[in-house]
């Protein structure tokens, strides 16, 4: 598994110049079924390759199809790139969990607050961004996550990209139109809402322990 993961990774920087909207468009086949299975490719790719951005996928394909097909595929597309790494996680064990709380300290902590709260945790990472899609993936399949809770979670929040990402790309030649315009005020919105509540709670958390430990 680690000979396989570490191959698609060097392949993955060998290419990484190819990992472009534009670079997707067109090594993409033209045939729908054939573009599909291509962008199922990209995704299981992306699953495993920190530095790619999904939203470079979610956008070609709002180029390569029209957005009635972008949309599924999108979707589709997100549950290949939560799965694979879950269940990588779930596979490498404690030894994934230590590289994700040395890459990202601040986990640790988030790890002993998460308790049995699958659903919301993912959920919300997966709206703030605030940890790499995959890295996220790897530390939920090794810390024994429900699965059926993470993969629903992710969707749902992996859902307004999948949307807005495609109406961007249907119209990437021409930013300052309506459709662009809005797309991109929606994405922002979500992601600094729901960044700012967690701020928010997060203080309030923190006043209310220190209240607790100043009356014992």
């Amino acid at each position: 598994m680690a000979v396989i993961w570490c191959a698609i990774i060097i392949l993955c920087l060998l290419n990484r110049d190819k990992f472009t909207v534009d670079g997707i468009v067109k090594i993409t086949p033209e045939r729908t079924l054939l573009a599909i299975l291509a962008m199922m490719v990209f995704f299981a790719l992306k699953s495993v390759s920190v530095f790619i951005y999904f939203g470079i996928l979610f956008a070609a394909s709002g180029i390569i199809f029209p957005l009635h097909i972008a949309i599924p595929v999108n979707l589709i597309g997100t549950v290949v790139m939560v799965t694979i790494p879950f269940y990588i996680g779930r596979f490498l064990g404690s030894d994934m969990v230590n590289y994700v709380f040395e890459k990202y300290p601040k986990a640790a902590k988030l790890h002993e607050r998460r308790k049995q709260k699958d659903f919301l945790f993912t959920l919300l990472f997966r709206l703030t961004g605030a940890m790499p899609s995959d890295l996220l993936g790897f530390y939920m399949g090794a810390s024994g996550s429900s699965f059926p809770a993470y993969l629903i979670a992710s969707v749902l929040g992996f859902s307004v990209s999948s949307t807005t990402f495609p109406l961007m790309g249907d119209k990437i030649r021409d930013p300052k139109s309506p459709q662009f315009l809005i797309s991109f005020c929606i994405e922002a919105s979500v992601v600094i809402c729901t960044s700012g509540g967690l701020i928010i709670h997060h203080f309030i958390k923190e006043r209310q322990e220190k209240k607790e430990q100043e009356k014992t």
